[in-house]
C-alpha cells in the first residue's frame, strides 16, 4: 500500500497555498527532466518573467512525461479537493453530486519549464494563466537557505518565494514568505502574485515551474 499523502494548506490570506514534499520517485523523474532539459530544452526567457540566464521548456520522452503526470497527480487531486470542500462549505446549497477525486485528471495550460537560478538572478513580482500554478525544488543547495542567518536585516528574504495579497495593516499581513527546501512542491491560485528573490552564493538551485488549465472528473 502506498503511503498516505502527507500535506499542509496554508491560508494566511484569501487564496490558500498547498505545501507538500515529494517522494524519492518522483525527485528521480524530475532529476532525470532537469538533466536533459538543461541543454535540449527551449530557451524560454522571452516567455517568463524570471531574470534568470537559463530557463528551457521541459525536453523528455513522452514516457518520463507520462510518468511525471501520474505522479502529479495526487498532489493536484489533494489540493483541489481541499479547494472545493472550503468554497462548498460557504454555499446555501451543497452540491447533489459529491465529485470522485480518484477520477479527477488535468491538463496543463502552459506546459512545464526548468529554471537553472544562480547567484544575483531573481524573478519580479508577477502572476500566472490557467488555475493553479506550481513550484517543484529539484535541488536547492542548504546554504541559500544560510545566507538568511547572516543577513543584517530584520526582514530576511535571500532565496525567498514570497506570495503577495492585499495589503499591510494593524493586525493583517499582506505577503507569505517560504524558505525553500529540495524535494517541496507548491501549488496556487495562478492568479496569486509572488516574487522570487536572489541569492549571493556561488551555486546553483534547480526548480520546475507549470500551469494547470482545465480540471475535469472522468465519468
Amino acid at each position: 500500500m502506498s503511503k498516505e499523502l502527507e500535506y499542509k494548506i496554508l491560508r494566511v490570506f484569501g487564496p490558500s497555498i498547498y505545501h507538500s514534499t515529494m517522494n524519492e520517485e518522483m525527485m528521480d523523474t524530475l532529476r532525470d527532466i532537469a538533466r536533459t532539459s538543461r541543454d535540449d530544452g527551449k530557451d524560454m526567457r522571452s516567455n517568463l518573467a524570471g531574470n534568470i540566464d537559463r530557463e528551457r521548456s521541459w525536453a523528455t520522452s513522452q514516457e518520463i512525461k507520462d510518468t511525471f503526470y501520474y505522479q502529479l497527480r495526487p498532489h493536484v487531486r489533494a489540493f483541489t479537493k481541499s479547494e472545493n470542500a472550503r468554497f462548498q462549505h460557504n454555499l446555501l446549497r451543497k452540491p447533489k453530486q459529491v465529485q470522485d477525486y480518484d477520477k479527477l485528471n488535468f491538463s496543463f495550460a502552459t506546459d512545464p519549464w526548468i529554471n537553472y537560478q544562480k547567484a544575483n538572478e531573481f524573478n519580479p513580482i508577477h502572476a500566472h494563466n490557467g488555475n493553479y500554478s506550481s513550484v517543484l525544488y529539484i535541488d536547492v543547495p542548504e546554504v541559500i537557505a544560510k545566507e538568511n542567518d547572516e543577513a543584517l536585516t530584520n526582514i530576511t528574504c535571500r532565496g525567498q518565494i514570497e506570495f503577495i495579497f492585499g495589503t499591510d495593516q494593524l493586525g493583517v499581513n499582506g505577503t507569505h514568505k517560504i524558505v525553500p527546501k529540495t524535494g517541496d512542491i507548491l501549488l496556487f491560485d495562478a492568479k496569486l502574485k509572488h516574487c522570487v528573490y536572489p541569492f549571493r552564493s556561488n551555486t546553483e538551485r534547480i526548480s520546475m515551474s507549470f500551469n494547470v488549465g482545465n480540471i475535469n472528473f472522468d465519468e
